[in-house]
């Protein structure tokens, strides 16, 4: 397998690779969006809530916030984070109004607004983030990953919104004929880097392969 990197950032990895077929791909795809384990919240205790969102709701929101942890915590005996969020209105409730109990925690998108206290409205609640993977729940994927095979036209500047326009351009009998050679693209929600989601996939994919030999 050979890789080769066309653009990385904190938050974007673009990668060809050769000499894999769809399969593999696929199974780094996989492992990329639903093999990772991350934190996020999975428990929430509503002491009072008289917003405009039912507990269910604001509950779901909070789940939905991406978690950056310290990797010391992930080899605690019960590895789990914990939060409380007091707020009264008026106000807007945001990411960065929980408050988190020890350190090594952090919330990514801190501004992310959660829901609109009017006067004489309040939440008050305690939160536990726990681990998991996006095949548990979406709330647990480390990102958006996503292939295309290599287009036959390309010579090799050209952007992936150029290369996607020729991949359009191109009939599905052609593509499949062209040799193993595809653009992975690994979006990161922020928890890892594009470059330690696509290293933990890959890993993982070595594991699956030893632990198929030995059956």
């Amino acid at each position: 397998m050979k890789l080769q990197e066309i653009y990385s950032d904190d938050n974007e990895l673009q990668v060809i690779v050769e000499d894999v077929g769809t399969s593999f791909m696929n199974l780094i795809r996989r492992n990329c969006s639903f093999g990772i384990k991350t934190f996020a919240i999975e428990n929430v205790t509503f002491i009072q809530n008289n917003s405009a969102l039912y507990d269910e709701i604001l509950a779901q929101r909070l789940g939905l916030l991406p978690l950056k942890v310290n990797k010391d915590i992930f080899t605690l005996k019960k590895p789990e984070v914990h939060f409380k969020l007091s707020v009264e209105g008026p106000k807007v409730i945001r990411a960065s109004d929980l408050v988190t109990k020890g350190k090594g925690v952090e919330v990514i998108n801190p501004h992310t607004p959660l829901v609109l206290l009017s006067k004489e409205q309040k939440v008050e609640l305690t939160a536990t983030a726990t681990i998991g993977t996006g095949a548990e729940h979406s709330k647990w994927s480390a990102g958006n990953v996503y292939f295309f095979r290599y287009p036959s036209a390309a010579k090799g500047k050209e952007s992936l919104e150029e290369l996607r326009k020729m991949v359009d351009s191109e009939s599905i009998v052609k593509l499949k004929n062209q040799p193993n050679k595809f653009i992975l693209v690994i979006e990161s929600w922020g928890q890892l880097t594009p470059k330690e989601m696509l290293t933990n996939a890959l890993n993982k994919a070595e594991a699956n392969l030893k632990e198929l030999k030995l059956k």
